[in-house]
C-alpha cells in the first residue's frame, strides 16, 4: 500500500494528494485533541487584545486569524523539521548524525511542555510577561509634517531640509501597532504542539515519512511533509476564525471574561503537563471510539 502511494505523491499530482490528506487528517482521533487546547489558547489570546482592538471587530477578527495563522506556522515548521530530520541530516551532515533531532525529542518536548506551562500561568495572571504586552507604533514622517519638494541645493524651506516622504518617525499623528512579539507566542505554541504531538500514521503520511528519511529522496519527502502540514493547518485556522464572535458574546455576559481566562490558561498549562510527560496521546483511544473518526487513520 506504502509503495502504490509513493507512486502517486512522487507524480505530476502528489502535492494535491498531501494537501488533501493533511486537511482530512484533522478530523483523525491523533489530531483531534489537539483542537480544545488550540482554541483555548486562541480565546485567552484574544480577551487580552487592547481595548481599542476589541472594539473594532475587523481588527480583533485580523489579530485572531493572524494568531491562528502563526500558530499554524509554528507547528508547520517544526513537524516537517523533525519528520525530514532523518533525511536531512543524512544528506547534509552524515549518516552518523541523521538521529540527532529524534534522539532528543524527549528533551525538547519537556521545553515544550514547560513554554506551554508559562503561557498557561500568563493567561490566567498568575504571572505576566512584559515583552507580550508591548506593542511597536510607526508612522511616516508624511502623516504629521508637511514635505518640501525642492529642485536644487538650495530648497530647504517649509521643513528645513526637504524631509523626506519615505522616512519614519515616532511620535503624535496616524499609528499603526505592531505586535509582532506577541505572534511569536502563537509561533512558540504551535511549535511545542509539534514536538508533543504523534501523529496517526497512515498510508500517505507513512509514504511521505519514507521519501523524507532517504537522503536520496529528502528533498521531494520534506516538500510533501510541509504541504501536508499547511493541508492540516487549514481546518485549524477556519476553526479560529470561529474564536471572534464565541468571544464576543462571552464578552457582553458580566463577569465571564476572568472565569474565561483561567479556563483556557488552566487547559493550556493541562496541555503542558501532558506533554512534558510525554503523554498527550492518552486521549487517542478515547476519540477512536467514536463512530466513523477511526477511518480517518487510514489516510
Amino acid at each position: 500500500m506504502t509503495e502504490a502511494w509513493v507512486e502517486y505523491l512522487t507524480g505530476p499530482y502528489g502535492f494535491a494528494f498531501a494537501f488533501a490528506a493533511g486537511v482530512l487528517s484533522f478530523l483523525s482521533p491523533c489530531v483531534l485533541p489537539l483542537v480544545p487546547a488550540y482554541l483555548a489558547h486562541l480565546t485567552g489570546t484574544t480577551s487580552m487584545l487592547s481595548p481599542n482592538a476589541l472594539r473594532d471587530e475587523r481588527a480583533e477578527r485580523r489579530a485572531t486569524v493572524t494568531h491562528a495563522a502563526t500558530f499554524v506556522l509554528g507547528f508547520t515548521v517544526v513537524f516537517t523539521i523533525v519528520g525530514a530530520s532523518v533525511g536531512l541530516l543524512g544528506a547534509i551532515v552524515s549518516a552518523d548524525s541523521s538521529y540527532a533531532i529524534r534522539d532528543h525529542l524527549p528533551l525538547l518536548g519537556r521545553i515544550g511542555g514547560v513554554f506551554l506551562i508559562i503561557m498557561g500561568l500568563n493567561l490566567i495572571g498568575v504571572i505576566r510577561i512584559p515583552f507580550l504586552y508591548r506593542t511597536y507604533s510607526f508612522e511616516t514622517a508624511t502623516a504629521s509634517l508637511p514635505v518640501a519638494v525642492g529642485v536644487g541645493a538650495g530648497s530647504g524651506g517649509g521643513t528645513g531640509g526637504g524631509a523626506s516622504g519615505g522616512s519614519i518617525a515616532m511620535g503624535g499623528g496616524r499609528r499603526s501597532g505592531i505586535g509582532g512579539l506577541n505572534y511569536a507566542k502563537s509561533f512558540g505554541v504551535g511549535a511545542a504542539f509539534a514536538v508533543g504531538w504523534t501523529p496517526c500514521i497512515g498510508p500517505v503520511l507513512g509514504s511521505i515519512l519514507t521519501l523524507s528519511a532517504s537522503s536520496a529522496s529528502v528533498a521531494k519527502g520534506t516538500y510533501l511533509l510541509l504541504v501536508y502540514s499547511l493541508g492540516l493547518g487549514v481546518p485549524f485556522i477556519l476553526t479560529g476564525m470561529a474564536v471572534v464572535p464565541a468571544t464576543a458574546f462571552l464578552r457582553r455576559i458580566r463577569g465571564v471574561m476572568p472565569v474565561v481566562e483561567v479556563a483556557t490558561g488552566a487547559l493550556v498549562i493541562f496541555v503542558g503537563v501532558l506533554i512534558f510527560a510525554n503523554e498527550l496521546t492518552v486521549f487517542n483511544g478515547y476519540f477512536s471510539n467514536i463512530p466513523g473518526l477511526d477511518q480517518f487513520n487510514q489516510i
